[in-house]
């Protein structure tokens, strides 16, 4: 799996997942920020699993049914926790991130959205 971290996104989750033999392309380290629909874009373009706190991605997929590859929403999660969690959240979750889920993480849940089209 390859993700690309939004620049919402700690460097924290950027080392564990860089850690754990992910490949991953974090957005400051590409200069400034494309803005939303380029990052979403990408994400497809080059089947990255989009990782951001970010709720925008969802309305972009949801309501305007933009092309997307799966997303990982973090809510409210501390920088330090990041990539725990998403260490975590990609082990128990790789058949939805296959089918292109959007999966949003608490502190105390975990919810998970497919599009009509990828159920």
């Amino acid at each position: 799996m390859k993700f690309l971290l939004d620049s919402c996104i700690s460097s924290f989750a950027v080392k564990d997942l860089r850690e754990a033999g992910f490949d991953v392309i974090w957005i400051p380290e590409s200069g400034k920020d494309p803005g939303d629909n380029a990052i979403l874009k990408k994400a497809f373009d080059e089947d990255l699993i989009l990782i951001t706190a970010d709720k925008d991605f969802g309305e972009l997929v949801f309501v305007f049914g933009m092309p997307h590859s799966a997303i990982i929403r973090l809510v409210n999660i501390p920088a330090r926790s990041q990539g725990k969690i998403l260490l975590r959240v990609i082990e128990m979750h790789s058949n939805d991130l296959v089918k292109k889920a959007l999966i949003t993480v608490d502190r105390y849940r975990v919810r998970i959205r497919l599009t009509d089209e990828n159920q």
